[in-house]
């Protein structure tokens, strides 16, 4: 296993001025030596400017880059030098116009400057940092001044990094702790990125890599970080079954938690999304471990921001944006409601999207996933960015055939996951069906395609996009036939129909339990 060390002389983190919304309030008095600041965000996707607090009152637009970097700035004025780590927790791409902006031959890449900029020391690539192709992947890692891990990710013919650049671990010095900090990746990756970029690296197993990490680091380290892109649940597991980690700092699952976990001697922490929020945890070790945790999760408002943010920030955020106003802020539509996401049923914004690729194609049936849809519309006005923010991934709008028999075992898949199976639940569009449980499964009543009863034997044309059809051994179960593609994506394609009048929450469900109103 190879490993590389680095030394950094790190900066110092300070309270902010307003107590926190969660947690016991991280001090600010001076640190004893074997004491340091642990600062972190995850899953910022690309979210540059502020962007809206749902769980806060009048939902505002809070966050970004500007505060985060103000937070860090403050915090370590206040705090001292040498006595700060700030961590990010992976997903930095994919989900604002961003992304179609080229730094240092990176599609994101001023992400990744941002971050630096801010006083980011080390990141772990997450899933969506490949959602441009691996070549791409490998220009984001060459542009970061951060330390980008991943102990996980090798080439698939042996065991060196599958990115050159890419670090298994990196050690810090805080304020006289040595930190070994090493990354995971989600082992889900084949599910997650294509096809393409899978058959250019080989995903280890976590626990696995997790116990060799440790055994390189403990010899070397006073504390051990995990930087993880697992998801809070995998963070749990990994915490049971590998011991000597101390701190996992987590991502992928998005989770705003509201206090720390502990599970036997290992400290979780995640800080939800979208550079809204701002883990910072007091860490005092003593003899080799944890001596005592205190940890707050605090919401970036304005009213909370200590004091002003970086000014390289600052600069680099405004030119981002009036590119962005230029290319993306033309209004080519109007919502008459809001269209809102659920993840465990279907929704105003899925039952659109699943028509917009349906519509695109003249298709008779219209397929999406509930991870497609990265934002919420709201009444109003819309622009092309408030499109792109619900479809940031650039999939091509594609369709396929499937006989009714096949459409019939996949409108059943999709009722075990809304039954509460483990299998993928898609939105639909251009069908109606009821089910009942019957001997403990669900089973179909009737189902209708067009308005017709559905035909087992007749061939029809279903619309999705190309992320589904390259991930269709997940998704669809079944390989799918005549695929073609249709020249738009799916942003183009809800550009369209939006252009086309008023959009409407659909309010016509799909899938019903028989006996529901």
């Amino acid at each position: 296993m190879r490993h590389q060390l680095a030394a950094l002389s790190l900066l110092v983190l300070v309270a902010c001025a307003k107590a926190p919304r969660n947690g016991p309030r991280v001090g600010s008095a001076p640190l004893p030596p074997g004491t340091f600041i642990l600062a972190h965000t995850n899953d910022l996707h690309a979210h540059y400017a502020p962007n809206r607090a749902d769980w806060l009152p009048g939902e505002p637009d809070i966050g970004g880059m500007a505060a985060v970097s103000a937070h860090v700035r403050h915090l370590r004025a206040e705090r001292g030098a040498s006595a700060v780590l700030y961590l990010d927790g992976g997903d930095v791409q994919s989900g604002t116009p961003l992304m179609e902006l080229e730094t240092e031959g990176a599609a994101g890449g001023a992400m990744v400057d941002l971050m630096a900029m801010s006083g980011c020391n080390a990141w772990v690539l997450g899933n969506h940092e490949f959602d441009r192709g691996f070549d791409n992947t490998q220009a984001l890692i060459k542009a970061s001044e951060a330390t980008v891990l991943s102990a996980n990710l090798d080439l698939p013919e042996g065991d060196a990094p599958a990115l050159e650049g890419l670090e298994d671990h990196v050690i810090f010095e805080a304020n006289g702790v040595t930190v070994g900090v090493f990354g995971l990746t989600t082992t889900r990756l084949d599910r997650l990125a294509s096809p393409e970029t899978m058959t250019r690296l080989d995903v280890k197993p976590l626990a696995e890599t997790a116990a060799a990490q440790v055994a390189l680091l403990d010899p070397q380290t006073d504390l051990i970080v995990a930087l993880t892109h697992i998801g809070i649940e995998s963070d749990r597991r990994l915490a049971a079954e590998v011991p000597g980690i101390d701190v996992i700092v987590g991502g992928h699952s998005h989770t705003s938690m509201k206090a720390p976990e502990q599970v036997g001697d290992t400290w979780i922490v995640q800080a939800g999304s979208y550079a809204r929020q701002l883990g910072v945890a007091e860490v005092s070790v003593r003899e080799d471990e944890v001596n005592s945790l205190r940890w707050e999760l605090r919401d970036l408002t304005d009213e909370a921001r200590p004091g002003p943010p970086q000014p390289s920030v600052v600069k680099q955020v405004a030119a981002i944006e009036r590119e962005i106003k230029k290319r993306f802020d033309q209004q080519v539509g109007e919502s008459t409601a809001a269209l809102l996401r659920d993840r465990n049923s279907e929704s105003g914004l899925g039952r659109f999207a699943a028509d917009v690729v349906r519509t695109a194609t003249g298709a008779d049936v219209g397929l999406y996933n509930h991870g497609g849809l990265r934002a919420d519309l709201q009444a109003g006005p819309l622009t092309v960015r408030d499109l792109y923010q619900v479809f940031p991934f650039g999939n091509e709008v594609v369709s396929f055939e499937l006989r009714g028999d096949e459409l019939a075992g996949l409108m059943l898949r999709t009722t075990y996951g809304v039954w509460g199976a483990r299998t993928p639940a898609l939105l639909w569009s251009g069908v109606h069906w009821t089910w009942q449980e019957r001997l403990g499964a669900p089973e179909l009543v009737e189902v209708t395609v067009g308005g017709e009863p559905l035909d087992l034997g007749r061939t029809y044309r279903v619309a999705t996009n190309s992320y589904i059809a390259e991930q269709w051994s997940y998704h669809l179960g079944l390989e799918p036939r005549g695929l073609r593609g249709h020249e738009q994506t799916v942003l183009q394609a809800a550009v369209g129909v939006s252009e086309a009048g008023p959009i409407a929450p659909p309010t016509n469900p799909r899938c019903e339990r028989a006996g529901d109103e």
